[in-house]
């Protein structure tokens, strides 16, 4: 029955990635288009090469650029879509009573397996050099006390399934190897900074599995081939145009197929499906209710510094220094006696650089007391001067992924023998990244140029930002730490968020909803959406791990 017939899936990401493989294995034709590359160490560069700015001529990974006035969605491009920009999170979601269809968890829990398996999710280990790192120490230490001290709203914690290739032992790390899908990876190596390539092959992304298997099965995929519109024939089969989006290319083209699947992403699915409703008008019975909702699972960041000896260090250096500049040798010194008091009683430096981001986590109750309200997980980032070498590096055609280790080393070397450079290195914050069951809801529409942007009321999350905040200084008070509040957000309502959800939201009929619980389009058939934009609502936790289950769930039932 599969025998000739052809699947072109839009979206190599999650979604796309579990549609590929399965309908290959089923033995149909298929084809993935992706807009952006393929992702490799070898090209990877940490200037703005690894950003997405295809009208500058940029064909980066990260594409973080505003819709419209709150909302700066970070997506990711390439062959694997967002599995290589994503945390590498993998969590179930424990309730499903705010989804139609009556789904239950005990309905998903085989797809959550696996999707798991596949993503070859395992905790983070507690063996060296992983479980010796500072930031995870303090972020753990600090859970313990959490729930300890507050059971009535924190429902759990402890480390977070991955799919990060760790590795076996001490000697093996930073080593590669075949996977058991045949794919070459890399075990991880904790003093290569994540956001600056160091997590390529290292994370089990979806080029190292799903895609890696759909093409052993005979799937192709078209790197930078960027879906532009879907043209329903009326017979159930389906026309999608393309184009090459690099600057220099002119190519574009078009390809039939008797089975779509549309994955690419919230944000590049609703768009797409916008144009061809209201632009081309060449998919006009979609539900009206398309674009209708979208979702931020309340991403929010805020940090906090460990504070130990901190206020002593900074008084005394600035008073040296001022003392110094105008005479006062002896006050100068006092100054540096309190400099050196204030080093002598901190804590080991955090080195929030290090490691890997989401390694652990506390799950809270929501609001009103329902389970699996929001969590607050450990981040990680490059810190501001090792950023900056890694990004001079880059513009002299100098750096690649394992040259953070260097870096690492030299500057380390710097913040432990040179008194600023020291300081500085103990008072970089440790990211405490938020996300949860939030109230607002927002809508898309297109603008002039037929992009999407996002109408976002971010007035509504007032008083869920307001319980982070609370959250996060208890946190920050049992790491003994600093609270620090995310003030860019705060003072100009403008917040980047990583897990966008909803805009193709799943409903029980076409009234209520663009999809049906697998993802088929209400009034087309053959064609099916899998990515984020059919959540009907934010989910609390990381998204990946339900829109794997979702996907697996809708192949086993299509196919």
């Amino acid at each position: 029955m599969s025998e000739g017939k052809k699947v072109i899936v839009i979206g190599s990401g999650f979604g796309g990635s579990v549609a590929a493989l399965r309908y290959a294995e089923a033995g149909y034709d298929v084809t993935v288009l992706e807009r952006g590359g393929w992702i490799s160490r070898a090209t990877f560069e940490a200037d703005d090469d690894m950003l997405w700015f295809p009208d500058s001529g940029r064909y980066g990974m990260n594409d973080l650029q505003l819709r419209g006035r709150n909302i700066i969605p970070w997506l990711g491009t390439g062959v694997g879509g967002g599995s290589h920009v994503y945390a590498a999170t993998i969590k179930r979601r424990d309730f499903f009573d705010d989804f139609p269809g009556g789904i239950t968890y005990q309905e998903m829990a085989p797809y959550y397996s696996k999707g798991e398996k596949m993503m070859e999710a395992v905790t983070y280990p507690q063996r060296a050099p992983y479980n010796e790192l500072q930031s995870y120490k303090i972020f753990r230490d600090a859970e313990k006390r959490m729930m300890r001290d507050h059971p009535e709203i924190v429902e759990d914690h402890g480390d977070i399934l991955l799919g990060v290739a760790f590795a076996p032992d001490k000697d093996s790390v930073g080593k590669t190897f075949t996977n058991k899908y045949g794919a070459t990876q890399r075990y991880a190596d904790p003093e290569e900074q994540k956001l600056l390539g160091g997590d390529i092959d290292v994370k089990n992304s979806l080029d190292k599995n799903y895609l890696h298997l759909a093409q052993k099965h005979g799937a192709t995929i078209k790197a930078f081939t960027e879906a532009t519109k879907i043209t329903a024939n009326g017979n159930g089969d389906y026309i999608v145009d393309y184009k090459d989006p690099r600057k220099d290319k002119n190519e574009t083209g078009s390809i039939e197929c008797d089975y779509l699947v549309l994955a690419a992403g919230a944000i590049g699915s609703t768009e797409l499906l916008m144009q061809c409703k209201y632009i081309h008008k060449t998919l006009p019975k979609i539900s009206d209710k398309l674009g209708s909702t979208y979702f931020s699972n309340g991403d929010y960041v805020t940090g906090m510094i460990p504070k130990r000896g901190l206020l002593f260090s900074w008084i005394g250096l600035i008073g040296a220094l001022v003392a110094a500049f105008m005479g006062q040798i002896e006050i100068a010194a006092v100054g540096v006696l309190l400099y050196l008091f204030g080093w002598l009683i901190s804590d080991q430096k955090a080195m929030p650089d290090s490691g890997a981001t989401n390694s652990d986590y506390i799950k809270f109750r929501h609001r009103d007391g329902s389970s699996q309200g929001l969590y607050l997980e450990g981040g990680r980032y490059p810190t501001p001067l090792k950023a900056v070498v890694a990004i001079i590096l880059s513009l002299t055609g100098n750096y690649q992924p394992n040259k953070y280790k260097t870096i690492n080393k030299i500057m380390n070397w710097m913040g432990t023998y040179v008194p600023g450079f020291e300081l500085l290195e103990r008072t970089w914050p440790i990211p405490i990244l938020m996300m949860g069951r939030d109230d607002a809801i927002g809508s898309y529409e297109l603008d002039e140029e037929g992009k999407v942007i996002i109408n976002y009321p971010v007035e509504d999350n007032e008083e869920y930002i307001a319980y982070l905040n609370k959250l996060g200084k208890m946190l920050s008070k049992k790491a003994n730490a600093f609270f620090i509040p995310n003030g860019f957000a705060q003072l100009s309502k403008v917040v980047e968020i990583p897990h966008n959800m909803g805009g193709v939201s799943m409903g029980n009929d076409i009234t209520d909803g663009v999809v049906d619980t697998y993802g088929r389009v209400f009034e087309y058939e053959n064609f099916i959406v899998m990515d984020g934009s059919i959540m009907p609502t934010s989910l609390g936790p990381n998204p990946v791990g339900t829109i794997l289950a979702f996907a697996e769930r809708s192949m086993e039932k299509v196919v």
